[in-house]
């Protein structure tokens, strides 16, 4: 589709320059046959008025010949240069397209899942008389895969709306520090058990900003470094701290680390780094949902890390004072 664009674009800029420089060409040759037409005599005694047409005709030959081939160069050069200016006019639409496909090829993948897992337990149920308990188990697997097809599409659609512009009726001067320690408290609630993370806030660090997006932003990135640490004695550590103009959250984790060419990778929509049978669980949308909604913010998401060493996730918003 995108070729044919291109190809179109080019035709039409190939055409519109042709128009305007045959135009051009042709008021020339008018004008410069009307300038050397053979209207005076060479002598008194001897009028030389044919040799005359001779040399006009010759040189208006030659005028016609010099345009012609000066249009043709310029027509070539032309076709190359609208060539270009398609294909680069053409290349950010083509790659959102692209990654539009993708987005919404992974997505379908994403949503099979529980669906197959809601028909499964349904078919089974009405296959034939089942018991009681049988009969709710049937229907915890389907409450089950409802409420993860429920999570994923709710990720969807704020991953789809993040890109629109922030209202600023929605932002409002935070204390940083004060949302992560709300965040990390509810993150605690939610997975029943004491705090699985290591803090430390600095106070004072205010910021502009939607306080329900930072709590999102910093939640997936807790939940990821819990998802991919090692298990091991040391725990996920949450870091706020002021660095110039800037406050900044840092959530470091003891994982595997991630490779110098997935550093950017690791932010794409479902993306998997390791799609194994031992991967953490999750769909794949958190880190994200979380780089779009920093930069709703104004702000900025990144990742340091190199594998065997574990990863930093570094949330950096403009401070206020």
């Amino acid at each position: 589709m995108f070729t044919r664009t291109r190809l179109r674009l080019t035709l039409l800029y190939i055409a519109l320059f042709s128009l305007v420089l045959g135009l051009f060409s042709a008021v020339f040759y008018v004008g410069v046959a009307t300038a050397l037409a053979p209207t005076f005599d060479l002598g008194p005694e001897l009028t030389n008025e044919q040799a005359a047409a001779v040399a006009y005709r010759a040189t208006v030959d030659q005028v016609a010949l010099a345009l012609v081939i000066a249009d043709i160069a310029m027509i070539a050069i032309v076709a190359v240069a609208a060539w270009i200016l398609a294909s680069r006019t053409l290349r950010p639409i083509s790659e959102a397209h692209a990654r539009q496909r993708r987005f919404v090829a992974d997505a379908s993948h994403e949503m099979r899942t529980p669906l197959a897992a809601i028909r499964a337990s349904a078919e089974g149920a009405l296959a034939g008389p089942e018991s009681a308990d049988a009969l709710r188990r049937a229907l915890e697997s389907v409450i089950a895969s409802t409420e993860d097809l429920s999570r994923l599409t709710d990720d969807l659609l704020l991953l789809a709306r993040a890109d629109e512009l922030p209202l600023d009726a929605r932002r409002r001067s935070i204390d940083l520090s004060v949302v992560v320690a709300e965040t990390l408290e509810a993150f605690a609630v939610a997975h029943r058990g004491p705090s699985r993370v290591i803090a430390t806030l600095a106070p004072g660090l205010v910021v502009a900003a939607d306080p329900d997006e930072v709590a999102r932003i910093v939640a997936n990135l807790v939940d990821n470094a819990c998802r991919h640490g090692s298990g091991g004695v040391e725990r996920p550590r949450v870091i706020t701290r002021p660095d110039e103009r800037d406050a900044v959250v840092e959530v470091i984790d003891d994982g595997p680390g991630i490779a110098a060419a997935d550093l950017e990778r690791v932010f794409a929509p479902f993306a998997r780094l390791h799609p194994d049978a031992g991967a953490p669980e999750g769909n794949g949308l958190g880190l994200a949902i979380a780089r779009s909604l920093a930069r709703r913010n104004d702000g900025h998401l990144t990742v340091t890390s190199r594998p065997g060493a574990g990863s930093t996730f570094r949330l950096t918003l403009p401070r206020l004072r």
